[in-house]
């Protein structure tokens, strides 16, 4: 098998860096409509050594399985969003094949395109959840107080370290895919699905992740099909691979939700019932609807004890861009959702946040939305202890709010305010789709007692492999430095499933266990080499039906608490952060340092998305403009992010910490500029335009 380079943890190199001898470049010739007919594609005369590769080019079936859902290869009859692929040009100098994909016509027999999500129609509906526990209508007609709100998440651009694409080329009779993906096993089954051969026949080797916020679950197995068809027509190693720009108007985006939520307090001042309604717009053929729409509806309650819940979610199809994944599968957008309507139900009763939520938050014990008992203790109070102290939040809050109930009219002194949130991020297995639920991972004790990890499982930072190695390790008494953890290639690694939910520290970690507790117990009995597979399956899948949600809501979690203060800037009511604190209970941290770095990173990206990072896609797609217009927050601009771990847990257990900053810091931004504003907002980012409306109508 053709070989690219390796860095020193066994990936690829960087799609930049991979180049083969007599190596092809791909384009993209892409529809001009949201919605239509295509009645031809016609391209300009091709130079020699070029060539259009059309759906009819395709020697095996023209679409990708995602979840239940089809996604075309290549648009054949009839395209769902702008900028889709209709056909590919194919030749040896990127630059031409650039132009001629952009000369190529495709005419197309335009439609009135299906934009409306909010408010849909049965056709639009791809999937539906209901789940009811107890008797919410009886809760709120007795209830003390209710309060009711709309929170708003919109689209999110990744921006990964690399755009996207794929290489493709063929040594014997076997095809290799070189690609950054989390899930491996889905661009090999994708590739052999497009090209009509046996999986076996095409080998996958990942090149290096990078930080890809969940953005890289399905879209490489599109990206990778068509390089690999390309190579197999032309019969050359073949390449594509986005420019900056074309990664920023078509790969997937954070999918938009619209969570209504109704929330009622019993005369005790705790939640008796909640009420959530959720319309997510995932865009055309949807293919992560069902895995997205379960997370947030899952997680509508947020952190906190409801014995009367009624949640019902819809997955939208619009003819927007397939959208997807952000720092997580939807759970941040129902926390998001949660967490406001938890700070205004606080305000509501005169008291302060910290206290409000430490007498509703989950206890060990409370009934989860499946009807299951928490397991665990949650560690509100200690990470809540040590962010007031280390915040001062309960002296600034009441401030702020002394100030926000004084004021009338525009103040001369300087609006300030703080949030404060709080929110679990759960691990395990997916919760629905076409996904196998069964993971495995193998382990080897050589015999110069070294030992090799093999997984498919394609972590995205060491930390993560550090603690596969730490474990291996400390099992079998080998020194660190003698483990290794082999490439990610699906020619040589089992099939361990994708990395998200944290599975690369939760259900891989577990499964190296088992696989160094079965080869330590035969180790001094059989001769070496010795290895052992484990693996691992869904013992509670989760399961929607008459009204009711069963199954294990997650098998672990880890628990985190973020505090934000801010400043309105007097002259244009932009608000300024102040600083963050965060802490997290992540149970075991094999490297604090990387724990932090990872988390003091994740929580710059959620600041971002809280003040500056916003995509409308009113009209059906991402624009040149958008592009160029997007807001980022520069290192200069970020305010100062004081990280804390908090170890409460005896005998802690690997968890994943990476979606908390996403989960928590923009309820917490949101709750202070509403005390600053001294009104309540619902969406971020608050354009300073908003706050000017209600500074001249206070």
């Amino acid at each position: 098998m053709m070989e690219a380079e390796r860095d020193a943890e066994g990936f690829s190199l960087s799609l930049t860096d991979i180049s083969f001898e007599g190596m092809l470049h791909i384009s993209t010739v892409r529809s001009p409509v949201a919605r239509g007919r295509i009645r031809s594609v016609t391209p300009p005369r091709l130079p020699a050594g070029y060539r259009l590769i059309l759906p009819s080019d395709i020697p095996g079936k023209n679409h990708i399985l995602s979840f239940g859902a089809e996604v075309p290869i290549l648009a054949a009859e009839r395209a769902s969003y702008r900028g889709e692929p209709v056909a590919l040009v194919v030749g040896a100098n990127p630059l031409v094949a650039a132009e001629l994909a952009r000369s190529t016509v495709v005419d197309c027999e335009e439609e009135e395109a299906v934009l409306s999500w909010e408010s849909f129609s049965s056709e639009q509906v791809l999937s539906k959840r209901i789940a009811v526990m107890g008797d919410p209508d009886l809760a709120f007609s007795i209830a003390e107080e209710t309060i009711e709100g709309t929170y708003r998440s919109g689209a999110s651009e990744h921006l990964y370290s690399e755009p996207q694409g794929s290489v493709a080329s063929f040594d014997y009779d076997k095809l290799g895919v070189w690609c950054a993906t989390q899930w491996p096993y889905h661009v090999r089954d994708s590739v052999a699905i497009a090209l009509g051969c046996k999986n076996e026949e095409v080998v996958v080797r990942p090149t290096r992740l990078g930080v890809h916020m969940d953005g890289k679950l399905w879209y490489p197995s599109l990206l990778s099909c068509h390089a690999a068809i390309a190579a197999y027509l032309v019969r050359k190693p073949s390449r594509i691979f986005l420019t900056r720009e074309e990664d920023f108007l078509y790969s997937p985006k954070r999918a938009r939700s619209s969570i209504t939520l109704r929330a009622a307090l019993d005369s005790t001042g705790r939640i008796s019932a909640v009420d959530a309604r959720v319309a997510v717009n995932v865009g055309a053929y949807g293919p992560l609807a069902e895995e997205t729409l379960s997370q947030i509806c899952l997680a509508a309650p947020g952190a906190y004890a409801c014995p009367n819940l009624r949640v019902e979610g819809y997955a939208v199809t619009t003819n927007d861009p397939p959208m997807g994944a952000f720092g997580g599968l939807g759970a941040s957008q129902a926390f998001f959702a949660a967490e406001a309507t938890a700070a205004l139900l606080a305000q509501e009763s005169g008291e302060d946040p910290i206290d409000w939520k430490s007498r509703n938050v989950l206890r060990k014990g409370s009934l989860l939305i499946t009807g299951e008992a928490l397991k665990d203790e949650p560690p509100y109070e200690a990470i809540a202890l040590r962010l007031a102290a280390a915040s001062d939040f309960h002296r600034k809050y009441a401030c702020y709010e002394l100030v926000r109930k004084r004021r009338s009219g525009r103040a001369d002194g300087p609006l300030r305010g703080i949030g404060f949130a709080f929110a679990y991020q759960g691990a395990g297995s997916f919760l629905t789709g076409d996904s196998p639920n069964s993971y495995t991972v193998e382990v080897s004790l050589e015999k110069d007692l070294t030992i090799t990890i093999r997984t498919s499982a394609a972590a995205c930072k060491p930390s993560v492999r550090a603690i596969w190695k730490r474990t291996a390790a400390l099992l079998l008494d080998i020194p660190i430095d003698s483990v290794a953890v082999a490439p990610p290639d699906t020619d040589k690694a089992p099939n361990s499933g994708p990395v998200t939910l944290s599975r690369g520290v939760t259900v891989v970690n577990r499964l190296v266990e088992k696989a160094c507790e079965n080869i330590q117990k035969r180790r001094f009995r059989d001769p070496l080499p010795l290895t052992a597979k484990s693996v691992y399956r869904v013992p509670k899948p989760i399961r929607w039906e008459n009204g009711r949600v069963e199954g294990s809501l997650f098998e672990t979690a880890s628990w985190g608490g973020a505090i934000v203060e801010v400043e309105l800037d007097p002259w244009t009511l932009e608000p300024i952060p102040l600083s963050v604190w965060i802490c997290v209970d992540g149970g075991l941290i094999v490297s604090r340092s990387h724990a932090e770095s990872a988390l003091r990173s994740g929580s710059a990206d959620a600041i971002g998305l809280c003040v500056r990072e916003r995509l409308d896609i009113a009209s059906g797609a991402v624009t040149e403009e958008d592009y160029l217009s997007y807001g980022l927050m520069s290192p200069a601009d970020l305010p100062p992010i004081h990280v804390e771990l908090c170890e409460t847990e005896k005998r802690p257990k690997s968890k994943g910490i990476g979606e908390l900053p996403f989960d928590t810091i923009p309820p917490a931004f949101l709750a202070a500029v509403s005390q600053a504003a001294g009104t309540p907002f619902r969406e971020l980012p608050v354009r300073p335009e908003d706050l000017s409306v209600v500074a001249e109508e206070a």
